[in-house]
């Protein structure tokens, strides 16, 4: 992230024809190798402790969140997980969190962990007349693409600012500070990636977004729009904070501020990112003109520390969030650490009473976010706002309430608080979620008997009962059928149809024979629709409330076993250690015996791991994370089925390179071999495109002939 450089070595750009559009640096040359000599590069994060980093704000939390999960469905195509790609409404991916593997319900490798698997695009450093290094694309990248995680030393705010002072001390003309939260920086001026190097611009062609990566925050460099092969990409450094230092400015916008950085920020700096402004449904032009008439008010209560204009978030009128809202305020919200931000999102939330809206809201992590919000906030007025948010909150089962462990949050702060209407408002919940049950969960005993088919029957969703003596009396106990009927509000294929016992309307699949208590209601959009290419027309397929459900209870009931297996494993081996210490002791054999039977032992082994099958499915495997990937740029030309057969083709080619070698595959390619894999994709798809365009040519060619015979 350099800021000015000297002049020496440099190739100035050929000047645009039209002003209108991007530079292009096509011909200089790559300086990649030459600028990572000046740092050291390091694969991931290091944290200065095992608190740092954390997306919650409450770094004395007892208890540990579970994962936020997503409710795809995982969808092989042969070699990967097509899962929450895209143009999928996986409510993680829309609410900017990475799916963990084990962890999810979309299945492992999903195509939400572009951070986890280092999905860079393709990029390269080079020498700018001004700027010292900048980091160009090595191809075209569409709006909101991937392109590098910022990644350093994670430090907290007293080592931050020792860390200017000494920079400072040191002449360093270049500053690479990040603030991940108003508590903790990416420092990567010593040790950090490629994105150190993307500079400032007033115009910027990319943006910073930061995703929840497992228990981490992450900070990754997106494309703001199409950037183009050739082009600088840059971001605006002022939605952060910078060096000790004030610099100038050399984008050469014609909005340019002309200097970025130093001790005062300035109000531009201070500006909401742009998430976080669409999250409160404000303009940055709103804010401008704020900060215009009110530019006392920063002089006199603006702290000089802040990061943002907390006096403009404060005077905001929020408004009740509607369903297009929904996304951008829990991405926010899961992401916000200031709490004026954090307090006029809640006040949204309280603000809205349409019960579809409240749903979405549930259904996109919204009690695990507030169970964050209360474990790091003893405020008694947000808390008060926050029980009240969760009174108006539909609750048919409690499956959500108890995944987030809110309720035992907000039992802490009962027992600790004097306040009355927080008790007050504690107990009707307690109350209320007292009624409620764990919905579908699956009966040891599957041999249950069939019912006889008379027409449709009553499908009420019946409540967890001991199983023996059911059987017997089920046919006793048949109640009159159901009038199941269309409901305005409903999505496809479901029907709703009232229960005379709890006086509750339940809802029915007519597709897939699904039924739930909880009203079904469709996903919305995410906040940022991409425009670039993705597989087209995938939808979650068996979301349905008892299908994910029963997911869950077989993903649980996995990791049951596996422990079980493990606690087996290792009663095993301490029998055998008890056996052997009371066996007497065997002569030991000769050296040279040792010696053979540990080279027989070690050449078993290793053939067996190294084996050509198991090692071309290893080889496989690793290759499958990167190379779709990598060509699906192309797949608005030449369509998603011959992208699919391509990326087959290519990991076969590069795999039986490999096996040459008779070397086991790596866990993680490094940067050179996905250089490699590259420019070899490249030069395939260079020659398949020809040969495309060529064969798609011949029918309209023959066309063209057709019609010329018959014209004359």
């Amino acid at each position: 992230m350099s800021s000015f450089s000297s002049r020496e070595n440099t190739t100035p750009p050929t000047p645009p024809l039209n002003s209108k559009q991007p530079q292009l640096f096509l011909d200089v040359e790559d300086k990649t190798e030459e600028a990572c000599s000046k740092f050291e590069e390091i694969p991931a994060c290091t944290y200065q402790n095992k608190i740092i980093g954390n997306p919650s704000t409450n770094t004395n939390a007892k208890r540990k969140l579970e994962f936020m999960t997503c409710d795809c469905q995982e969808e092989w195509d042969g070699f990967s997980n097509l899962a929450c790609g895209e143009d999928s409404n996986c409510i993680n991916r829309i609410t900017s969190v990475e799916c963990i593997n084990d962890s999810c319900f979309c299945g492992n490798d999903c195509q939400n962990q572009r951070f986890q698997k280092q999905q860079y695009s393709n990029v390269s450093v080079f020498k700018t007349e001004l700027k010292g290094y900048g980091l160009k694309a090595e191809d075209d990248l569409y709006e909101n693409q991937f392109i590098y995680e910022y990644i350093g030393e994670v430090i907290d705010e007293a080592k931050f600012r020792q860390r200017m002072i000494e920079y400072d001390s040191k002449k360093y003309t270049h500053f690479y500070f990040m603030m991940l939260k108003p508590d903790a920086f990416i420092d990567a001026t010593e040790k950090g990636s490629l994105a150190r190097f993307v500079n400032h611009s007033c115009n910027p062609n990319a943006y910073v977004d930061k995703w929840v990566v497992g228990d981490k925050l992450k900070m990754g460099i997106f494309a703001k729009r199409k950037i183009l092969k050739g082009e600088e990409i840059s971001f605006d450094y002022n939605v952060d904070r910078y060096g000790a230092q004030k610099q100038p400015c050399y984008c050469g916008e014609p909005n340019c501020i002309k200097f970025m950085g130093g001790k005062t920020q300035t109000d531009a700096a201070l500006l909401l990112p742009e998430g976080i402004a669409d999250a409160l449904g404000v303009t940055s032009k709103e804010e401008r003109a704020w900060l215009k008439e009110n530019k006392h008010l920063r002089s006199k209560q603006q702290k000089d520390d802040a990061t943002i204009n907390e006096q403009f978030v404060k005077s905001l009128q929020v408004q009740p969030i509607t369903e297009n809202d929904v996304s951008k305020v829990m991405s926010a919200l899961m992401k916000s650490q200031e709490t004026p931000i954090i307090k006029q999102l809640i006040t949204r939330m309280n603000l809205t009473e349409d019960p579809h809206v409240n749903s979405l809201i549930v259904k996109f992590h919204g009690y695990k976010s507030l169970s964050g919000v209360l474990q790091s906030t003893d405020d008694d007025e947000l808390i008060i706002s926050i029980l009240e948010t969760l009174e108006r909150w539909p609750a048919v089962t409690k499956n959500k309430i108890a995944a987030s462990q809110i309720e035992e949050v907000i039992s802490e702060i009962n027992s600790k608080t004097e306040n009355e209407t927080i008790k007050d408002l504690a107990s009707s919940l307690f109350e209320r979620w007292s009624k409620l049950q764990m919905a579908y969960r699956i009966p040891k005993n599957n041999n249950a008997v069939t019912m006889p088919s008379f027409g449709r029957i009553s499908r009420t969703p019946e409540q967890d009962q001991p199983q023996q003596n059911q059987q017997a009396q089920q046919y006793s106990n048949y109640k009159p059928v159901a009038q199941f009927t269309k409901m305005p509000g409903l999505p496809p294929n479901w029907e709703a149809a009232f229960d005379a016992n709890s006086k509750q309307y339940y809802y029915f699949n007519t597709v897939t024979n699904v039924t739930t208590w909880e009203k079904p209601i469709p996903a919305p959009m995410g906040p940022r629709p991409p425009s670039g290419p993705g597989p087209m027309g995938r939808s979650n397929k068996y979301n349905t409330d008892d299908d994910l459900a029963k997911r869950e209870e077989r993903r649980i009931q996995r990791e049951k076993e596996a422990k079980h297996n493990k606690l087996m494993q290792q009663e095993q081996r301490l029998k055998e250690l008890i056996a052997n210490a009371k066996a007497p002791e065997k002569p030991k054999p000769k050296e040279p015996e040792r010696k053979e039977r540990r080279e027989r032992s070690h050449s078993h082994s290793h053939s067996h791991n190294n084996s050509p099958e198991n090692l071309e499915m290893k080889w496989k495997h690793l290759l499958a994370k990167y190379v779709p990937n990598m060509i699906r740029k192309y797949e608005p030309e030449i369509g998603r089925d011959n992208v699919k057969h391509c990326a087959k083709e290519l990991v076969n080619a590069i795999t039986s390179k490999e096996l040459r070698q008779n070397k086991p595959p790596p866990k993680v390619l490094e940067e050179h071999k996905i250089k490699k894999v590259k420019d070899f994709t490249k030069q395939y798809m260079e020659k398949f495109i020809v040969k495309y365009r060529a064969k798609k040519r011949k029918p309209e060619q023959a066309e063209d002939a057709t019609k010329r015979v018959k014209i004359e």
